[in-house]
C-alpha cells in the first residue's frame, strides 16, 4: 500500500472513499481546479454538485471533467459545475447528501489573496450539517499557513468542539512533525 498520510489531499480522498456508495449525492463545496471533483466522480455518486465563487476554477473543473470522460454526465446534470460560494450552496441543494468536501484556502496557481474566509467558510460548514444525511461526512482540508487560514482553522476547530456530541463525531487530523504549516483535515460526521 502507498503511503496515503504523505499528502494530506490524498489522506482526505481516502477517507472520503470509505462514505461514498452508489446512489449517493456529494458535494465538492469548493471545487479549485477540479482534482477533489474528479476523485468523487470516481467514486461513481448518484449525483455530485461542485461549486466554487472563481469562473477560473469552474472552468479548469469543468475542462478536467470533460478531459476525463464525465462530459455526458454534465450534460445530464448527474454533475452539475457552478460558479457559486460555497455559503450559498444550500440554494441549490434540495436532497440530503452523503459527503460534502471543503478545500480551503486559495485556488492553486490563482490570486492568493482571493482566499475562502472565516466567517463565509462557517456559514457553509453549518449548512453542510443541515445538508448531511445521518452516517453523512463533512471532510475539510484547512490550511493555515496565511493569515485568514489560521482564522479559519481556530474558528473551525471551535465549532467542531461544541458540537453536541449525542449527534455528531468529529476527528482532527494534522501533521505534528511537518514544518511550514501543512494542510489539517477535520472530519465532521451526523450520528444516525
Amino acid at each position: 500500500m502507498e503511503n496515503i498520510i504523505r499528502q494530506t489531499t490524498e489522506f482526505a480522498m481516502h477517507i472520503v472513499r470509505a462514505y461514498v456508495k452508489p446512489g449517493d449525492t456529494v458535494v465538492d463545496a469548493t471545487c479549485g481546479n477540479g482534482h477533489d471533483t474528479l476523485a468523487l466522480a470516481e467514486m461513481g455518486p448518484e449525483k455530485l454538485y461542485a461549486f466554487d465563487v472563481q469562473e477560473a476554477a469552474v472552468r479548469a473543473t469543468t475542462e478536467l471533467l470533460e478531459a476525463n470522460g464525465y462530459g455526458k454526465s454534465i450534460t445530464e446534470s448527474r454533475i452539475i459545475v457552478r460558479q457559486l460560494a460555497h455559503e450559498d450552496m444550500a440554494d441549490c441543494i434540495d436532497e440530503p447528501v452523503k459527503v460534502v468536501v471543503f478545500n480551503l484556502g486559495y485556488l492553486p496557481g490563482g490570486d492568493k489573496a482571493c482566499t475562502t474566509r472565516t466567517e463565509t467558510t462557517l456559514a457553509a460548514v453549518q449548512d453542510a450539517m443541515e445538508l448531511l444525511r445521518p452516517d453523512g461526512l463533512i471532510c475539510i482540508t484547512m490550511y493555515s499557513g496565511h493569515a485568514e487560514g489560521k482564522q479559519e482553522k481556530k474558528a473551525l476547530l471551535e465549532l467542531a468542539e461544541g458540537l453536541d456530541a449525542g449527534k455528531w463525531h468529529t476527528a482532527y487530523i494534522s501533521m505534528p512533525n511537518q514544518k511550514h504549516d501543512p494542510p489539517e483535515i477535520l472530519l465532521i460526521t451526523r450520528k444516525s
